[in-house]
């Protein structure tokens, strides 16, 4: 079973009612209580009075007053032991034999007793000229005075509570009407909207949530703005191989290309096949980087063998280019990582400093041990080219797909677009950071910096391994 409502106006105005409700309670009681003691507390105190004024009377003026205090259900009622054990006034008849010797036995007496079924206040004194001023004050007229006093707060509470209740109401308006349009909003967001006008509200937590909304419908927007450019390029690079693989087929198809050129015609649809390739291996790489089950050993690592496999791969690239290849590798440098996935990284950082750099250019790659403060270790491999290099505006958007390929598709030999994207994604699931280098004042045009966690003492994989 349910306790509380489910939406947050009904929980406000719940937790309102029972807080005010609980606090009735309480209040209450200990007001009854406050009251009944302060009156049980008044009724002896005046009792006390009576009793301490009597028995300061001669004996003669004592019997007068005794004899004209109230009787019958009157209150207070007072009675006069004689010293001869004779009773007068107007409870003599219900002070019973042990009551009278309890008042007998000393001059001053303050208790509460019980007669005849009722109980009763008692305040005896003994008198200056002999004998004993009983005053008694039954505990039925305090309980009569709680009991008008205990109506009368009643109703205030009843009335501080009903208050509570329509507090609790408006309050929960106040808040949830903010949240239910920030809902709403969400909703549209949810359902792709953007640019949603968003409720602000001076309530500090609410504010938040709404100026989180607002952040993250300007993330979307940009977001869905790059993906939107970025699927555009894809997709005229998609169509441009396609459109030579269809344009070559129906030549074949239609006997157009004759037996001598059948041999160019193949090389260009293996060219044309190729890139086609690449595209689609470079998008499965990006979505299986952004699936949570990504798979990543991470072992000591020999940096140098890993370098030298990939330098030995891509010089035969690098000499058909006219480029010269060059690696500086400390000796016993071991990152903690994974030597397959490095070499992943490793190569397409290659393969785009190559594409970057005219014949007669140079291509660099350097690794080496960087000490930490905490005693550990880092390890930095950096990959610089000669080439036309990159401006602080491309180093910052270096790795966001396909910003460069749309920058300079007209002016350089570029690849997919998503290479450095998946290197650096790469990095990170290795627990890395690829950075783009500012290379003003050296001979390099750009420069990727790759530093990866050091393995400390342990004892590396075999280069071998990282193929």
């Amino acid at each position: 079973m349910r306790l509380l409502p489910r939406t947050l106006a009904g929980r406000i105005v719940f937790t309102t009612v029972a807080v005010a409700l609980v606090s009735a309670v309480v209040a209450g009681a200990v007001s009854l209580g406050l009251v009944r003691a302060a009156s049980l507390g008044d009724a002896r105190s005046e009792a006390s009075t009576l009793a301490d004024q009597l028995a300061a009377l001669p004996q003669n003026q004592l019997e007068q007053r005794v004899n004209a205090q109230t009787s019958g259900s009157g209150e207070p009622k007072v009675a006069l032991i004689n010293t001869n054990g004779t009773v007068t006034g107007s409870i003599g008849v219900v002070l019973r034999p042990k009551v009278r010797q309890r008042l007998e036995q000393g001059s001053t007496l303050s208790t509460t007793v019980e007669l005849g079924g009722r109980r009763f206040i008692v305040e005896a004194r003994q008198a200056i000229d002999g004998g004993t001023v009983v005053v008694a004050r039954s505990l039925n007229s305090v309980d009569a005075a709680v009991s008008r006093v205990a109506g009368q707060l009643l109703i205030a509470l009843a009335v501080g509570l009903a208050v509570a209740i329509g507090s609790g109401i408006l309050l929960a308006r106040v808040v949830s009407r903010p949240l239910s349009r920030t809902a709403a909003a969400a909703r549209r967001l949810a359902k792709g909207d953007r640019n949603v006008e968003l409720p602000h509200t001076a309530t500090v937590e609410v504010s938040d949530v709404v100026n989180a909304l607002d952040e993250l419908d300007d993330a979307l927007t940009v977001s869905e703005a790059r993906q939107r450019e970025f699927l555009l390029s894809i997709s005229h690079d998609l169509r441009t191989p396609l459109t030579a693989l269809r344009g070559y087929a129906e030549a074949l198809a239609d006997g157009v290309v004759g037996a001598e050129d059948a041999r160019d015609v193949g090389s260009t649809m293996l060219t044309e096949t190729r890139r086609l390739d690449r595209f689609v291996a470079d998008l499965l790489e990006l979505a299986r980087l952004e699936a949570h089950d990504f798979a990543a050993e991470l072992t000591p690592v020999d940096i140098a063998g890993v370098m030298a496999e990939a330098a030995a791969a891509w010089r035969a690239v690098a000499s058909s280019g006219g480029v010269e290849l060059r690696t500086d590798v400390h000796p016993g440098v071991i990152a903690n990582t994974d030597a397959h996935r490095l070499r992943q990284i490793v190569d397409g950082l290659l393969e785009n400093a190559l594409r970057a750099t005219p014949s007669g250019g140079v291509v660099a790659v350097e690794a080496s041990t960087l000490s930490r403060a905490d005693g550990g270790s880092r390890v930095a491999v950096t990959v610089s080219d000669s080439g036309a290099g990159l401006t602080a505006e491309d180093r910052d958007t270096a790795f966001v797909r396909g910003a460069l390929h749309d920058k300079y598709r007209q002016t350089r030999a570029v690849g997919t677009g998503l290479g450095l994207s998946i290197a650096q994604r790469l990095t990170a699931r290795l627990g890395g950071t690829l950075t783009a280098v500012d290379t003003t004042g050296t001979p390099w045009g750009a420069s990727f910096r790759l530093e990866l966690p050091g393995a400390d003492g342990q004892e590396p994989v075999r280069a071998g391994d990282a193929a």
